[in-house]
This record gives structure tokens, sequence and C-alpha cells, in this order.
């Protein structure tokens, strides 16, 4: 019985080992060498084989955030989503500055419901670019959600005046599912008004600069100044040459 024992604890001792070589492996493994969705890109399309030029970018360099970014485009594409996050999350991994990676990654999390992670990104986004309008958007979107709606409508606001186009469904169809629209224009509207209102004008094409005399050079030696001839009012006073004779 002891000896079963022993035996059956070599075994599991040895198995143990085995899965620790196994993680090990999977550990170094090259993550590009076999990812889920390369089966997948078989059609000869223009997009697959887009796929496979930035699989081939991130394989030879893994620190390149920017080919992380765009690998995850193409893979929202393709329908394959949570692979996309997962090279943003490289992306800014790589490169933490990278703010269309942030942007990207924020829109990823808020279509599975990750609202705290959106906001996370999108808040990322607009520290690394400033007055990106539409990650202000975004997050106009999250706080209105969070039924936050006094710091909702001064995001909408700030994105609206950063770029008006955001009102466009055409551009942002997001806007229609913002209940708070009319909110964050009057927000809006002072300082629209006071922008628009004030008619600054241009210089006039019939405008001449006026022609600057230049100043004397400081190094330069004064000038004497000879004082006008006195007009002669006595004509004995004028000299007369004597005539020559021929």
């Amino acid at each position: 019985m002891k000896r079963l024992l022993m035996i059956a604890v070599a075994v599991l001792a040895m198995a143990g080992c085995a899965e620790l070589r196994n993680l090990n492996l999977k550990h170094h493994e090259n993550p590009y060498d076999n990812p889920f969705y390369a089966k997948y890109l078989n059609t000869g399309s223009p997009l697959d084989a887009a796929i496979l030029r930035r699989l081939d970018a991130v394989r030879q360099n893994p620190d390149f955030a920017r080919a992380h970014n765009d690998l995850g485009v193409l893979l929202v594409q393709k329908g394959f989503p949570k692979d996309a996050q997962r090279e943003f999350e490289r992306a800014v991994n790589a490169d933490s500055h990278f703010y269309p990676a942030w942007y990207n990654l924020g829109l990823v999390r808020a279509s599975h419901g990750d609202d705290f992670g959106a906001r996370h990104a999108f808040y990322r986004t607009i520290a690394y670019k400033p007055g990106h309008a539409f990650a202000l958007f975004q997050l106009g979107l999250i706080e209105e959600k969070r039924q936050n709606t006094e710091k909702a409508v001064k995001l909408y606001a700030k994105a609206y005046n950063i770029n008006p186009a955001l009102l466009d469904v055409s551009v942002n169809p997001r806007v229609l599912d913002s209940h708070l629209t009319d909110l964050a224009l009057i927000e809006l509207y002072p300082k629209r008004h006071n922008r628009e209102s004030m008619q600054f004008q241009g210089t006039p094409l019939s405008y001449r600069e006026p022609v600057q005399q230049e100043a004397p050079s400081p190094q330069a030696p004064p000038q004497k100044i000879v004082p006008p001839a006195a007009p002669v009012t006595d004509p004995s006073q004028v000299h007369v040459p004597p005539a020559t004779s021929t």
C-alpha cells in the first residue's frame, strides 16, 4: 500500500512538472504565431490582406504601438472585437501616450458594456490629446447613462463647441442616443453667441503700409550742418569777373 502511494505521488509530481513546462512554453510563445482569427483570413479580400500585413508588422516589432492599433481597427471590421481590444491594450502598453489607441479601446469597452473601463480610456484620450471632441462626446454619453446630467451637459457642450459637426447624424449617429442635446446647446449658446456677434474686420485691399524712413545709424559720425547762403540784396556786392581779351 505504501509503495502504491509513493508511485501515485511520483506520477502526480511528474504530471505537475509537465504542466508547468506547458505553461512556460505558452508564456514564451509568440501570440502572433497562430492567432485564433488567422484561420478566417482565407477569403482573399483586401481586408484579410491588410490584416496579414499588420500581423507581420507586429511579429517583427511587438512594441510598435501604431501597428497594434491599426491591426485592432482591422479586426473590428473583420468582426473580432475581443481580439481588437487586446491589440488596443497592447498599443497603449507599448506607448502610453498613443491617444488613438486609448480612444479605440474606449469604444470597444463601451460596446461591451464596460463603462468604467471605457470612461478611463476616454479620459486618457483627452489627457494626451486635449480637445478630442469625439472622446468628450463619448464621455458625455457615459455620464448621461450614469445620470450625472450636469457633467454630461458640460461635456457635450465642450464637444460641440470644438466640433459642431458632432450634431450631424451622418457624422455622429450616436447624437440620437442623447436626451440632453437641447440642454447642451443652451449651455453652449453664450460662448457661441459672443463669438459670432463679434464682427472682426480684415485689412482692406486698398490699404497701403506707410513708408518708414530709416533712422540714422548710432555709429555714423554726425553730419555738419551748413547754413544756407544769405541772399544778395546790394548790386554793388555782386562780383562780375573781368572780360577776357580776344
